[in-house]
């Protein structure tokens, strides 16, 4: 079954409206700084969201320590995996595997590997390029969780950046923790080494609160010869996009406007709250029953949500319109 879909899908994706207008394909990456906050039901959502408003969209699961998009959207472990692509036996066009929702298609991550797999910068960055020539509207690449230099590499090239967080205090810290290390990592290669290193030793002390004077991250910015990146304008044209999930209650939803509060105080760094997700017990219901809950529920609030997040990424003037 699942070989006569690839089939079908390799025989049509040159039909497409994507390759006949011969669109840009715009690659979103949805990050968080701690696993177990829902990461990959976020990236999936998305994307069925997207194939509904009818955007052909391919989700790219890089996970190497959890693949589970393949899990969440129902579906069982294909024997091709992105493990093809990086020994270079396919393409990653060839990888593609289509699901039974219209428009979306997905890349299977490492699942049949039975020793650690290692992610290098290099890979990245021959990555990169075969995401944005895959034939549809959206990449929505899953990546694992942590702030390992490969994905936040991968999060400094993506058009729309998302970070999921949770209500947990231990969540909200790794969040934290992984703006101050995609601020750092974006600033490092345009640096000198002698620059680089008096900027994180002074952001160490800004945290031990031992300057001898307020600190602003932007204007300490300026005032160095040795950094050569406009990193705050280039960030207010793609900001990051923050994401509480599992809003069990109206303090929860509100976390993400205080989060962003803290980055401009402690860092004059502004990021974007796109908004809550509601916790809803059908999330982990519809794992088991192997039926995405936005498939299973298609009117709830939890898809509205999802719908509304979409339409104000890709079409803001229609929602504005629509208000």
């Amino acid at each position: 079954m699942e070989r006569d879909l690839h089939k079908l899908y390799l025989e049509t994706v040159d039909q497409t409206s994507h390759t006949e207008k011969n669109c840009d394909t715009k690659l979103w990456v949805v990050a968080s700084g701690k696993g177990g906050v829902g990461k990959t039901f976020v990236s999936s959502s998305l994307g069925i969201t997207l194939s509904k408003l009818g955007h052909s969209v391919v989700i790219v699961d890089l996970d190497l320590s959890g693949a589970n998009v393949h899990t969440s959207l129902g579906l069982s472990p294909s024997h091709m995996n992105i493990r093809h692509f990086f020994e270079g036996s396919k393409t990653l066009q060839e990888l593609v595997i289509p699901t039974p929702f219209p428009h979306l298609s997905y890349v299977q991550g490492f699942w049949d590997s039975w020793t650690p797999t290692d992610f290098s910068y290099s890979q990245v960055h021959g990555l990169l390029p075969e995401l944005k020539k895959l034939r549809a509207d959206y990449v929505i690449v899953d990546m694992g969780a942590g702030a390992l230099e490969p994905h936040l590499e991968l999060f400094k090239a993506a058009d729309e950046k998302f970070l999921i967080t949770s209500p947990e205090p231990t969540s909200i810290e790794k969040t934290y923790r992984f703006l101050e290390a995609f601020v750092c990592h974006t600033l490092k290669e345009n640096s000198t080494p002698d620059a680089f290193g008096t900027m994180i030793s002074t952001l160490r002390n800004h945290r031990q609160r031992t300057l001898e004077k307020p600190f602003s991250f932007r204007s300490y910015l300026k005032e160095q010869s040795g950094i050569q990146y406009n990193f705050f304008e280039a960030l207010s044209e793609k900001p990051v996009r923050l994401v509480v999930n599992s809003a069990r209650c109206p303090k929860n939803s509100d976390l993400g406007h205080a989060m962003k509060s803290v980055c401009v105080k402690y860092y004059d760094l502004g990021i974007d709250f796109l908004g809550a997700i509601d916790f809803d017990n059908a999330v982990w219901q519809s794992v088991r029953t192997r039926e995405h809950v936005l498939v299973a529920q298609p009117f709830t609030p939890l898809a509205g949500q999802f719908l509304t997040t979409c339409k104000q990424l890709i079409d803001p003037e229609e929602l504005r319109a629509v208000v």
